[in-house]
């Protein structure tokens, strides 16, 4: 007969987890709320190891959030040879259904140590990749975050330039996130302060601005070309720069001055993130998603960051369902439909249609794919739909073998599901016919 086992279910928080170990069929035999704390780690499982000799019990210990406030309780515990099993949210969501209780950390935590109590070995562990893994999905979020409020100062900073410079503004460089132009307007934020200067005098500030990046321009055409971009800039204010300097433009120039120096920082912070990733993080996990066309270090960094340890599905339809690619079958009253999947991790399913999005664009096997689907019919958000599909197979695939994307390999998969199709049909056929 197989030993007993003594699942112990944790629900991480900041300051106070809460654990409960459950005996089968659904016994609770611990049931108490522990400090974030390493001694108080070290006490829960000396309690854990008395309950399991008075059952007779093999212990094994299930965490939800491993790579974030459960990561110091998991290192402990794997400290004192425990294991720790990794389960899967939507796992323990369905559990809780089930319980049909309120939200609670004690329901929660109970959940877990049902998930661990029945799915037992087939969990994956908590291993020393999740840290990295973990890094990385800091590192990518951060980088969402740093372009969320791009975005928002950048369009702050529209609305004050069209107050003091009209739409002129938009003439005088390409893009206005650039940092030749944030440093211009930092130091001309109104019209009024060019008051006075000539085309060479600008064109030698311009230089200096731009700190020799100008764009693809010989360097003895340089002075000119700053020059005409100087005269242009002066003939558009020319009539603002005869308006009286109020209070109301002093303030809206602090404010001008403020948001560029915002948006300078969050470039240098950008670039400095992207460059650890690309040189070290990504580096370092041994997969070379870069290599898919469309993927680019971003999209790679958070399909890593999200996934963690690829071994924790156990094909690539259970990859699809925790990335939101494979639809929800819902069946009722003897009639089927497939709905798309909420309950999916959002920010994977978003960089798997970003994916999807690309490798239309760039790559052949994935534009031909999406005119079949078109031509069969479909909208084109179905369409990408299924490319999204297929992309998740293909990532499955080089996460578990930790290989480059081959187009050859992926031709020749395809040609044997066509091949596997048209003999699945022959014979419906044949029996048909007669």
């Amino acid at each position: 007969m197989a030993q007993r086992i003594l699942a112990v279910g944790i629900d991480p928080a900041k300051r106070t987890h809460h654990a409960v170990a459950v005996l089968y069929p659904d016994r609770v035999v611990l049931d108490e709320a522990i400090p974030n704390e390493p001694s108080a780690f070290a006490r829960l499982d000396d309690k854990v190891t008395h309950l399991a000799r008075q059952y007779r019990a093999r212990i094994v210990y299930g965490v939800e959030d491993h790579r974030r406030y459960g990561q110091a309780l998991v290192e402990a515990l794997q400290a004192r040879g425990r294991t720790v099993r990794v389960v899967n949210p939507l796992w323990t969501h369905r559990q809780k259904d089930f319980y049909g209780q309120d939200k609670d950390d004690r329901v929660d935590a109970r959940a877990i140590a049902a998930v661990v109590l029945r799915r037992g070995d087939t969990l994956p562990d908590a291993t020393e990749a999740s840290r990295l893994a973990t890094s990385i999905r800091e590192t990518a979020r951060m980088l969402q975050d740093l372009a969320r409020q791009r975005t928002r100062a950048l369009n702050r900073l529209h609305r004050q330039l069209s107050d003091t410079y009209l739409p002129a503004y938009e003439t005088f460089f390409g893009k206005l996130g650039r940092p030749w132009a944030l440093r211009f307007f930092a130091r001309f934020p109104v019209p009024q302060m060019l008051r006075g200067f000539t085309p060479e005098a600008l064109a030698e500030v311009l230089e200096e601005l731009a700190g020799g990046k100008t764009g693809p321009v010989r360097r003895h055409r340089r002075r000119e070309q700053l020059q005409q971009r100087a005269a242009q800039i002066l003939t558009a204010t020319a009539e603002l720069q005869s308006r009286p300097c109020t209070l109301v433009l002093e303030l809206k120039a602090e404010l001008i001055r403020q948001l560029c120096q915002e948006l300078l920082l969050i470039h240098e912070r950008t670039l400095r993130l992207r460059r650890l990733l690309r040189e070290q993080l990504l580096p370092a996990t041994g997969q070379q998603l870069e290599t898919l066309p469309g993927v680019g270090e971003i999209v790679a960094a958070t399909i890593l960051g999200e996934v963690g340890d690829i071994r924790r599905f156990r094909n690539r339809h259970a990859f699809a369902k925790y990335n939101g690619t494979a639809p929800a079958a819902h069946k009722s009253g003897g009639r089927e439909q497939h709905r798309a999947r909420r309950a999916c991790n959002h920010r994977l399913k978003r960089a798997l249609w970003l994916t999807a999005f690309a490798a239309v664009r760039h790559d052949p096997l994935a534009k031909a794919y999406y005119e079949r689907c078109r031509r069969r019919g479909l909208s084109k958000i179905e369409a990408i739909k299924r490319v999204a599909r297929r992309m998740s197979d293909i990532i499955y695939v080089m996460l578990r073998d930790q290989i480059p994307y081959d187009r050859t390999r992926v031709e020749a998969s395809i040609a044997r599901r066509h091949q596997q199709n048209q003999q699945n049909v022959a014979p419906e056929t044949g029996g048909s016919a007669a």
